[in-house]
């Protein structure tokens, strides 16, 4: 069993999103806090985070902005290189399953409630999506730990590792197709794994991905990828993967 989180209901979620786009991050840093009078919590399914819990999470999180440059300006490679400290923070000190992980008022809360600052430094003036949890795959948080969660291997010596293998937009394609593809960390780990061993020379990294997820989709009504052992796994996506690469090659023009 995990840790429960504190939820904020959509409703008072989309309230002080109206409100905190407007305000600046020194006021924003004011309105933190470690609960909300509208907030609940699961009803089973763990123990409830305790006030020094979240107090502690939200320090980790603050400190390690600040390496990036909160609460002032930054730039986008130190922005990236946030994230994916953060990613890892989150899933290895939040004692969280996925089912509570799946929930988006969970992150609504740790974005408006728990650190509406540091939510609002790295996305100003955000879309609705980015803090409110209504698609997770784009929340500031939410979307981080479970790009963690999908690429966490225990049995390496770095289990993060994997993290800094695909930019943000790259993965989203993977994640974006989570109910055939993206919700199996066993497939997630191979398909990056067999990513880093392509020559893609010449070639727009996009192009592959989106080709190689392609035929990975089409297969997936034949293929129980979860079934198959690492080294069985690893070359039927290579074969696929070299497929897609020699298609794109072959409708390139020739001069």
């Amino acid at each position: 069993m995990g840790v429960l989180y504190p939820r904020l209901l959509a409703e008072q979620a989309r309230t002080l999103h109206e409100l905190y786009r407007t305000l600046e991050i020194a006021e924003l840093s004011r309105r933190h806090s470690t609960s909300h009078d509208s907030s609940i919590f699961a009803a089973i399914g763990g123990d409830r985070a305790r006030v020094e819990d979240l107090a502690a999470l939200r320090a980790g999180v603050v400190q390690l902005a600040a390496e990036y440059g909160f609460p002032g300006e930054s730039t986008r490679d130190a922005r990236r290189e946030f994230d994916l400290r953060i990613a890892e923070f989150l899933h290895s000190g939040m004692q969280m399953v996925p089912a509570e992980a799946a929930a988006g008022d969970v992150w609504a809360f740790l974005a408006l409630v728990l650190l509406p600052d540091v939510s609002y430094w790295r996305y100003p003036r955000p879309p609705g999506d980015r803090v409110l949890a209504t698609d997770i795959t784009r929340h500031v948080f939410g979307r981080l730990w479970w790009r963690a969660q999908l690429v966490y291997s225990n049995d390496d010596q770095v289990p993060y590792e994997a993290l800094g293998v695909l930019g943000e937009a790259a993965f989203d394609q993977i994640y974006a197709r989570r109910k055939a593809l993206g919700a199996s960390p066993h497939l997630v780990k191979a398909i990056l794994r067999t990513w880093t061993s392509l020559d893609l020379a010449e070639l727009d990294e996009r192009d592959v991905l989106r080709g190689f997820l392609q035929r990975l989709l089409r297969l997936s009504p034949f293929v129980v990828f979860d079934a198959l052992e690492p080294v069985t796994l690893d070359l039927e996506l290579r074969v696929v993967a070299l497929e897609t690469i020699g298609a794109i090659r072959a409708d390139r023009p020739t001069f």
